[in-house]
């Protein structure tokens, strides 16, 4: 999953210790605020040696990259709205990666699945 953790710099550790506490996945100007004293330059540097490493995984939605913990198996939602995210810990792909594998040969290693939609404080906004 992840490499063996080498030697990291406290600035690294601080951002690690962010990603892994969060439930959902944060931009680097959200690590940012959460840690006042650093520069959004450190997080990214961080952040980048992190993701290189294997310790966080990351995807771009739009014109933000986000990061979270590469030792958690997540799915996520995302408000089209509100532009919020929301962890959903259930997976139901294990029988359609199956699936997918006998059918076209395929060796699976990992997935990621993000939904869109509105979120429930949205939609009753909406009503």
């Amino acid at each position: 999953m992840f490499r063996k953790m080498v030697r990291m710099t406290k600035n690294k550790e601080k951002v690690f210790n962010e990603i892994m506490n969060s439930s959902v996945p944060l931009t680097a100007y959200e690590v940012s605020r959460a840690l006042p004293g650093m520069s959004l330059t450190t997080v990214y540097r961080a952040l980048d040696y992190l993701s290189k490493n294997g310790y966080i995984k990351s995807f771009s939605l739009g014109e933000f990259t986000y990061y979270y913990s590469a030792a958690t198996h997540r799915h996520f939602f995302r408000c089209s709205k509100c532009g919020r995210l929301f962890p959903i810990e259930d997976c139901y792909m294990e029988d359609y990666e199956r699936e997918i594998s006998k059918r076209y040969g395929f060796e699976i290693e990992e997935h990621f699945i993000l939904f869109s939609g509105l979120c429930q404080e949205c939609r009753e906004k909406l009503e």
